[in-house]
């Protein structure tokens, strides 16, 4: 039985893509000690790398194998391969031998391209904070190969696929090297890996479980529908428990009420055997509640107090200004990971200076060591109300009393549009010294194909060398659609029309009204210099998929004559949230619906197939959506407590004009005197019991922590800065990202909590989201990346139960990226689920 076995573990890993050719495991005993020693040993190859061409000139490197890359901001971005060896729990003296073979160096011409910046996904800033795709000079400028050792590795604990408590140790290995001052290449094709550990004399858990799910809840709530909550998951065979705050206040102790909290779930897990912990409880109140006690927690304007990490994006981080920041966001995670990689309690205070998960804090060393792993499965219900704990249990004995009609449940709905403006800088070069002054117009026209071009795009111009130079940016391709899909669309964005180019030399990065992220490779700079007229603007297709079109740029005098002309062929532009949910791959990374079961109705609801339609109609057409009801939703764009927001392909005419409104949960607004009907848009979805999963992608939707008193002063300093006697009061910040709309509950959670209609659960961001900009969207991770993973986890691998699936995404987060990286770290950190973890999805028969 045991060869069969180990001959079907090499054959999985033969066919997985691993490579691996050879697997065993070693045991011997120390009768000194009686300690038991174990080894692992695998051994991996690697077929060649693709070498690819990329933007601006640079190069990739792909390997069929390799499904993850290096993706530390401006690094060389290197194809990683990943493997996770699970040895028991608690394991000590863990060492790791790796031996490379087969090395091989060869000059490289070219340059590899470096890893993006991640960049926030906010709803409704013209952002100036956007950085290009920049290189490290550390590594650039260095002769040394990078990365320096062929490997890092990671020891972790937590849950695996059958829900067993172990020890993770993550090997990233990385079959190249890359040395960019000599422009060599360093590969390896076979390696041997082998895991030496000390298995533990003891087993902490019992061994059958007494209850599977604990719920943890406030004095206020152990009530009727609770206990109706606690009959319904006893009578499906969950064995569930409820245990109050109060209780574990009187009987555990910590640094605070949080930690009190987790050091419960730890003694459920060794004393029950819990897999499941909900906590039911959110703010007491809608109006006006204290959100934060402490740096660290939220605790007496709270039914179930909420651990507030200290991970902030401040002005040392590299993408964000002293304005635009979190000062540490919402982690229900801290819950779920009680253990590190030793076996020993996971604090998420690793340097004891009593300042949670803290990292970019002034004067504080940052956490990069916590085990990030959940060794539960954890949700919550944010109840605010006892009607709000009666409808959401309602919801969930409903949903899972029968099995979900597939006709409505075997539905995902991909709502999206354009993320980010990644238009590459075409910098068409003309040198006006070789033509007399007088007036001209330039042309461009941008084709799909050699019979399909778009609309010509016209821009009078003067030349003339006895006038000042006078170059400005005109955006305006918003009104050269109405409609979608369309024609592929050329802007010229600068010069403007009636510019003069004379005789002074011009270089400016525009601020104001400068095209949305304009410092993006520089693709709308204002330059002309020693005669030579930079012509930059846009090239797009506006359709589904639409990522790749040409570009001719010619330019006429006044008798018609063409002076200049000029092509740029395969000019690339992503529409980064409709790959994200989409069904296509790229760089062999899927969207969310390459992953779902094949026999699941696909309705994509995006800016370029139409179906999000005008600006009028956005909303509406969200909510139509969403009423037909589905098994899954997945919205991907930016967001704040309040609204889903997205643009339009292209983001034509700067976020101003190419940006649209999905939904909000209401038009109450200091900003907004006149407020839009309904006031409480998110309510008009009716799609009764037909309750989705949903997935928001965005900033701030998850934010529970929101109340319309605290939403409205977050909007106060805008109103000041509009009134010149109030300019320049300057308010303290209370950072509550509602930008002035009254919000009762969050986007997410109010979906959840929503009567006849909404969601049966939520998952989303707790803070600022993060995006990745053009061809590296599917596989950078962040806020889009986890989402895919979930639905990964749900279509591709099988997990039904709705914790299962949610945990074994962060777990494998955790053993795909670098988490000493803050942006993955966050990322991590502020995922929150807003549900029931113990929730069959599709319901029970």
């Amino acid at each position: 039985m045991k060869k069969i076995l180990s001959i079907a573990i090499v054959i999985f890993l033969l066919f997985s893509g691993i490579g691996a050719i050879g697997l065993q495991t070693q045991q011997t005993m120390d009768n000194n000690t009686d300690i038991e020693t174990k080894s692992n040993f695998i051994e991996l190859s690697f077929e060649p790398f693709e070498i690819i061409n990329d933007q601006m000139n640079y190069q990739s490197l792909e390997i069929k194998s390799c499904e993850s890359y290096i993706t530390n901001p401006g690094s060389p971005m290197l194809p990683k391969m990943i493997k996770t060896f699970e040895i028991p729990f608690s394991s000590s003296n863990i060492k790791i031998n790796v031996d490379v073979k087969e090395t091989k160096e060869m000059d490289f011409n070219g340059e590899i391209k470096p890893a993006p910046t991640p960049i926030p996904m906010l709803p409704n800033t013209d952002l100036n904070i956007i950085k290009p795709l920049e290189k490290d000079d550390s590594i650039y400028q260095n002769d040394e190969y990078f990365p320096h050792e062929w490997y890092n590795y990671y020891v972790k604990g937590g849950i695996n696929k059958n829900g067993e408590h172990v020890t993770f140790v993550i090997v990233h290995f990385y079959p190249v090297k890359y040395k960019p001052v000599s422009n060599k290449i360093l590969s390896c094709s076979n390696v041997d890996i082998m895991i030496n550990y000390e298995k533990p004399n003891k087993n902490i858990f019992p061994e059958e479980s007494t209850y599977d799910m604990v719920i943890i809840t406030s004095e206020a709530f152990n009530k009727k529908p609770v206990q109706k909550l606690i009959d319904h998951k006893n009578s499906l065979g969950i064995k569930t428990f409820l245990k109050t705050t109060d209780d574990i206040y009187q009987e555990y102790t910590g640094m605070d009420e949080p930690e009190q909290i987790k050091y419960f779930i730890k003694d459920a897990i060794e004393t029950y055997g819990i897999k499941y912990v909900l906590l039911l409880g959110g703010l007491k109140n809608k109006i006006l509640a204290k959100p934060r006690d402490t740096p660290n927690a939220g605790v007496s304007a709270w039914h179930v107090p909420v651990r507030y990490t200290n991970c902030f994006d401040n002005p040392e981080h590299p993408l964000l200004s002293s304005s635009i920041h979190d000062p540490g966001v919402i982690s229900d995670l801290y819950y779920a990971d009680i253990y590190d990689g030793k076996g020993h309690f996971s604090t998420w205070n690793t340097h004891e200076d009593n300042f949670i998960a803290a990292w970019g804090r002034d004067g504080v060393v940052n956490d990069t060591d916590i085990d990030w792993v959940p060794d539960v499965m954890l949700g919550r219900l944010a109840c605010r109300n006892i009607v709000e704990v009666k409808t959401v249990v309602d919801k969930i004995i409903t949903y899972e009393s029968s099995l979900c009609d597939p006709s409505w449940f075997k539905k995902m709905i991909s709502i999206s549009g354009d993320g980010f403006l990644d238009q590459q800088d075409l910098d068409i070069q003309w040198d006006t010294k070789e033509v007399s002054d007088g007036d001209y117009t330039i042309y461009a026209q941008s084709f799909r194909s050699p019979s399909i071009g778009g609309p010509i795009d016209e821009i009078p111009i003067i030349v003339d060398k006895t006038e000042n130079t006078d170059i400005t940016i005109n955006h305006d391709d918003h009104l050269k659609t109405d409609t979608y899909p369309y024609l592929p669309i050329a802007e010229i964005v600068s010069p403007s029309p009636n510019n003069v180019l004379g005789k002074d030399d011009l270089f400016k990065i525009p601020s104001e009204g400068r095209a949305y992220c304009n410092s993006f490779n520089g693709w709308a700079n204002l330059e002309y210099t020693d005669g030579v007229m930079h012509i930059r603007g846009k090239s797009y297709d506006p359709r589904p998929y639409g990522n790749e079109t040409n570009i001719h740029v010619w330019i006429e005098n006044d008798e018609d004559e063409i002076v200049f002309s000029e092509w740029r062929n395969n000019t690339e532009m992503y529409y980064e949230g409709e790959w994200v949910t989409g069904e296509e791959t790229l760089k062999g990374g899927g969207g969310a619906l390459y992953y779902m079961p094949s026999d699941f109705e696909r309705e994509i609801v995006w800016a370029s197939n139409g179906k999000i339609g005008k600006k009028s109609e956005s909303q509406q057409n969200v909510i139509d959506a969403l009423s037909q009801g589905a098994g899954f939703a997945f919205l991907s764009g930016h967001g704040s407590p309040n609204v889903w927001a997205d643009h339009y392909p292209g983001v034509p005419g700067n976020r101003a004009h190419g940006d649209f409104t999905g939904l909000e949960v209401t038009s109450l607004a200091l900003y907004s005197p006149i407020p839009s009907k309904p006031l409480f848009p998110m309510s008009e979805i009716s799609n009764g019991d037909k309750l989705p999963v949903v997935l928001v992608g965005g900033c701030h939707n998850s934010q529970f922590n929101v109340s319309s008193i605290y939403g409205f002063y977050d909007g106060l300093q805008y109103l000041f800065n509009l009134l010149p006697i109030l300019k320049n009061i300057k308010l303290p910040e209370k950072m509550m990202w509602c930008h002035g709309s009254l919000v009762p509950e969050c986007f997410s959670w109010y979906m959840v909590k929503m009567k006849n209609g909404g969601a049966i659960a939520s998952i989303g961001n707790t803070g600022l989201g993060y995006g990745i900009l053009g061809k590296d969207c599917l596989i950078g991770g962040l806020d889009g990346g986890i989402c895919i993973e979930f639905c990964k986890q749900y279509g591709q691998n099988g997990y039904d139960i709705l914790g299962e699936a949610y945990s074994q995404t962060l777990t494998t987060y955790v053993q795909t990226f670098d988490i000493t990286n803050q942006d993955h770290a966050k990322s991590l950190q502020q995922w929150v689920l807003l549900g029931d973890p113990s929730l069959k999805l599709g319901g029970y028969e």
